[in-house]
């Protein structure tokens, strides 16, 4: 079930009569994407979204003024729309005109002022992860007492503008002064290098100021001429924690079964466990977490994907955005099916595949006689992956020993391999991945390159099994070899298929020793045999999640692809038997693992092809009922 970018604007409407509000604010909702309605703030967090419109009905806000009460109460809303109306017919002229003139939130209208920006600072640093190292008026009872707000950086790192406006010094710290509600605000900079703006600038939030020149970056904030505190010789400052806002802000724990608490003690109920792959949403004021995070004995409140809310030991956190490590293909149905360009049956008009998200090809260069004929390999795929691509499937492309090595006597018999041979493999190998990369490059049809097949094997059945150590250097090799031809397609592992803890353990010893250029972005794997209703022949060698909970903890913020999964060798079974296991394995990972899983390719489309149970028999046609709802799912 892909998922969408947070909704960051809700609407809220007065409880009372709330109905007929509600079919006043119908055609809004058509015309402008993810707003969530609220019915009245009472018992509702509106800290969850940044902007907030609000309809000012009495009795419906803390003395009435909506503006005040969410200042009081939501210090993490930005920005707030207020509608001063009394009843629902009132209200229906002003969203007619919005949606006539295709303004969200009235902005055209400045007369009366109903709209008010809160001042804020993003993270001012690509550097991860986000970390508080000193707190503005640190250890006051020391004496230390400290004009900045002191975060992580790294030597390099860019460094980013946290509040749009215009540049007034880049001398010992940049300068940027903010008007925000006839307010001035003046952000100093401390630890940058290599300025990437000059005075008089005006700067975007998110802009580059410049590289940091060190592990830390100081950040202060002043107030000219309406108060603040004097520390360290300046005037005016206010905390800059109080204005730190994060879009998207997530935490991600570093250990596995993480305990969700009732209370912030670890006397208190578990109500709920975290794992390192999940991320949680704070329900604190983001600058107040922030500088919880990583402190012993510090707690945190956390909601969960699932709606639970308890208490995180803050000191097992870490600090992300929601942004960080999201899908990489949103709105994409992460359901597809394994397909074979040399199968009668393998092949199928796109038409067939119904709404599935995706495809998945072997890349076979060699023609089992040891072949470099890129270009006859060009022209034999290009002309059916264009299908698929112009119907709207994406594509991963998986290479093998087929793509490079089967039918050269010099690599043959696979058994005898060793390191020596291995390395000239790699080095072939690699300068063929960046020819035949760069002849698909611009195109938009591979979305993925998974890089071999199954060298965990404990067998070479259908693939060539390596030692991990070589298999990372080869990823490390044809991954660089394929990014310096294309740019933006996606590198990721083979597909693991030794289960979750050999697996685990043999992506861990190839990913040991990559450099950061030479890291996936996403790890696969092939959970044969697994499954969510114990199947003593489709699930027999255990529950699904098993292997979710281990490669996950490898890679945490890299998604998961299973880019083969099914039944093998049970061609005869009852389909409606294989429609059940299917459906639910699907299910289960969408509903439990939203957005953590790119990809669940079913091995195969046609009986015959291989070992693996078809969705269409082996006269290509339907399986009922596992074809069609496998195709509708």
């Amino acid at each position: 079930m892909p998922k969408q970018p947070p909704i960051s604007h809700a609407f809220v409407l007065p409880d009372r009569d709330f109905d007929e509000w509600l079919v006043v604010l119908g055609p809004y909702l058509q015309a402008f994407p993810r707003v969530a309605v609220v019915r009245s703030p009472a018992g509702n967090n509106l800290n969850r979204f940044r902007n907030v419109t609000a309809v000012e009905a009495p009795l419906t806000w803390w003395n009435d003024s909506a503006l005040a009460h969410i200042r009081r109460v939501y210090p993490s809303v930005v920005m707030v729309d207020v509608i001063d109306v009394a009843s629902p017919a009132r209200l229906r002229p002003i969203l007619q005109r919005r949606i006539k003139q295709k303004d969200r939130y009235g902005e055209r209208e400045a007369e009366p002022q109903h709209i008010f920006q809160r001042f804020v600072l993003e993270w001012p640093t690509s550097a991860r992860p986000m970390r508080v190292l000193a707190r503005f008026n640190d250890d006051e009872e020391a004496g230390a007492l400290r004009p900045s707000l002191d975060v992580a950086s790294a030597e390099g790192a860019n460094v980013l503008c946290a509040a749009a406006g215009k540049v007034v010094s880049t001398g010992a710290a940049i300068q940027i002064e903010s008007l925000v509600e006839g307010r001035r605000y003046l952000t100093s900079y401390s630890g940058v290098q290599l300025a990437r703006v000059g005075n008089g600038a005006l700067v975007a939030a998110g802009q580059q100021l410049g590289e940091a020149a060190g592990d830390r970056l100081s950040l202060t904030v002043q107030t000219p001429a309406t108060g603040g505190t004097s520390l360290g010789g300046l005037n005016n400052l206010m905390n800059p924690r109080e204005y730190l806002y994060i879009p998207g802000f997530r935490v991600r724990p570093t250990v596995d079964n993480l305990n969700l608490r009732a209370l912030p003690s670890l006397y208190a109920g578990i109500i709920g466990r975290a794992y390192s792959w999940q991320l949680l949403e704070p329900q604190e004021h983001h600058g107040r977490a922030l500088e919880k995070i990583g402190e012993d004995g510090s707690w945190l409140k956390v909601r969960s994907a699932g709606g639970v809310e308890g208490y995180a030991a803050a000191w097992y956190l870490s600090a992300t955005a929601q942004h960080e490590g999201a899908e990489v293909f949103p709105g994409i149905n992460p359901v597809g099916v394994n397909l074979d360009i040399f199968h009668p049956r393998g092949k199928p008009a796109p038409s067939k595949l119904g709404g599935l998200g995706w495809v998945r090809f072997g890349y076979n260069v060699s023609n089992r006689r040891g072949s470099e004929d890129i270009n006859a390999a060009l022209q034999r795929y290009l002309p059916l992956f264009e299908k698929y691509r112009a119907a709207g499937y994406r594509i991963v492309v998986t290479t093998s020993h087929q793509t490079y090595g089967e039918g050269k006597n010099e690599f043959w018999p696979w058994e005898q391999m060793t390191d020596a041979k291995w390395q000239r493999l790699i080095v072939r190998f690699a300068d063929m991945m960046h020819d035949i990369s760069a002849q698909w490059a611009g195109r938009d049809i591979i979305s993925a390159w998974q890089i071999w097949n199954e060298p965990d094997s404990l067998s070479g059945v259908a693939s060539v099994p390596l030692p991990a150590r070589n298999y990372g250097l080869m990823f490390r090799d044809v991954k660089r070899a394929i990014r310096s031809a294309d740019s933006r397609v996606q590198i990721i592992t083979a597909g693991f298929n030794s289960g979750p803890g050999r697996g685990s353990a043999y992506a861990r010893t190839m990913l040991r020793s990559l450099p950061d250029d030479a890291k996936p972005d996403g790890l696969a794997f092939h959970p044969y045999g697994r499954g969510v209703n114990g199947h003593p022949y489709y699930s027999m060698f255990g529950h699904i999640d098993e292997s979710i909970w281990a490669y996950s903890s490898v890679m945490p913020d890299k998604p998961l692809w299973i880019t083969e999964w099914g039944v093998l060798d049970r061609g005869n079974d009852n389909p409606a038997d294989i429609a059940r296991y299917a459906l639910s394995f699907i299910r289960y990972l969408m509903r439990q693992y939203p957005g953590r899983i790119a990809v669940m390719i079913w091995y195969a489309w046609s009986q015959g092809m291989h070992n693996g149970y078809g969705l269409v028999d082996q006269r290509g046609q339907p399986r009922p009922p596992l074809t069609q709802e496998f195709l509708s799912i």
